[in-house]
């Protein structure tokens, strides 16, 4: 009995031990299962996360301190991955795909011309984009390749043949425009759309724009402030009130224009600061109020040379950049921080009935600020030395915070 007892216990515990062994290997199987999907949806989603790429290398001229070489350049057609992601399930060039993609083609063909790019370090280099003329059918095809292609590798355009666009680099050189003279900066977070359509409107009036002439007039430049020319109505300050009017915002554009011509170190001929300080216009006491007929903004063109205009925009950032270039100064423009001379409360708020609100609807159009007199020094320095000094002193009024009402 003592034999068989031990024999029983011993298959009892091999039993066990089988199971347990059966145990484990199915939770290794049930594992290896669940994680065969995971790994298959992780690889859904990076390829889900990759965009689709059609690019091609090239050498174009370029000019740089002064010498003609050469820079490589990239030009690709890139559709965002979470576009991409539903052009690759579906497995074809959708319309809307072959749409961008002869647009694409297109704009190559006609080139673009040269314009100035700034490089690392902050060096700006002047660089030739000339016509690239692609084979379509070959293009449409390798697009076709990289929506099909598991790894989601850019596809290469091919290149027929290159040349140089209307504007090249003898367009800026015969003009003396080589260097970069200033940049003016302003941020437009928080514009109401009318105002950003009105931004959009006056910064494409500097987009690529060249000047030549003894007396920069930004009015002039601009051209009349009218519906034809695709303005809309905003907000505009109207004496001692902010009110509806054709081309609200445009005066972010006047600033900024400001700001890249009083860095290049033009003398100013007529400036006018706004009626108090705005909130879009920081750092303070460097705004250019513009209202046609009457107030303008204007420079005198010292370069001895041509000016070019460049700029770019963000919405989803509120960045506003205009660049000017032209014949390269022998000194530099250093700017101080603006100082506070005198400082003025800003006043109780205001409400003012309005008819265009609802009964009991309540709008704030203004925020308080105080007034004061600010001053701005731009030192002209030539060789680590201050040569010149000038103060640009700017006297706001204090403002309330300004609320409509509906009656």
């Amino acid at each position: 009995m003592k034999v068989i007892s031990l024999l029983l216990s011993a298959g009892l515990a091999l039993g066990a031990a089988s199971a347990q062994a059966q145990t484990t290997q199915a939770q290794t199987n049930q594992a290896q299962a669940t994680s065969a999907p995971n790994a298959q949806q992780s690889s859904v989603q990076a390829r889900a996360a990759a965009p689709l790429v059609l690019s091609f290398q090239a050498q174009v001229p370029a000019y740089r301190a002064g010498q003609k070489t050469t820079v490589p350049v990239t030009r690709e057609l890139r559709i965002p991955a979470e576009r991409a992601a539903i052009i690759r399930q579906r497995g074809i060039i959708t319309q809307s795909l072959g749409e961008d993609l002869d647009k694409w083609v297109r704009e190559l063909a006609s080139g673009g011309g040269a314009r100035f790019e700034q490089q690392q370090q902050g060096q700006w280099v002047l660089v030739q984009y000339d016509r690239f003329k692609l084979d379509p059918e070959a293009a449409r095809a390798a697009l076709l390749a990289a929506v099909k292609d598991p790894a989601m590798k850019p596809a290469q355009a091919k290149v027929l043949s290159q040349t140089a666009p209307e504007r090249d680099l003898n367009f800026f050189i015969s003009r003396g425009i080589t260097g970069h003279l200033g940049t003016g900066n302003t941020n437009y977070t928080g514009s109401s759309k009318a105002r950003m359509t009105n931004i959009h409107v006056g910064a494409s009036r500097f987009k690529d724009r060249l000047f030549e002439g003894g007396t920069f007039s930004f009015n002039q430049f601009l051209g009349p402030i009218n519906r034809a020319a695709g303005f809309v109505d905003g907000l505009v300050i109207a004496g001692d009130r902010t009110e509806e009017g054709l081309g609200g915002g445009i005066c972010q554009v006047s600033t900024t224009v400001f700001r890249s011509l009083y860095r290049a170190g033009l003398p100013v001929l007529e400036r006018s600061p706004h009626s108090y300080q705005v909130g879009y216009y920081k750092p303070q006491g460097l705004d250019a109020a513009i209202y046609q007929p009457t107030l303008d903004l204007k420079f005198k063109n010292d370069t001895g040379g041509a000016i070019w205009f460049q700029t770019d925009w963000n919405d989803a950032t509120g960045e506003f950049n205009v660049y000017a270039f032209g014949k390269p100064r022998d000194f530099e423009v250093r700017l101080s921080e603006p100082r506070i001379i005198k400082t003025i409360p800003a006043p109780a708020d205001r409400t003012i009935v309005s008819s265009k609100l609802a009964a009991g609807q309540r709008q704030q159009i203004d925020w308080a600020m105080p007034g004061g007199t600010l001053e701005v020094d731009r030192l002209f320095v030539r060789d680590g030395q201050v040569f010149k000094k000038e103060t640009l002193k700017s006297n706001y009024r204090p403002w309330p915070n300004i609320f409509l009402v509906g009656k």
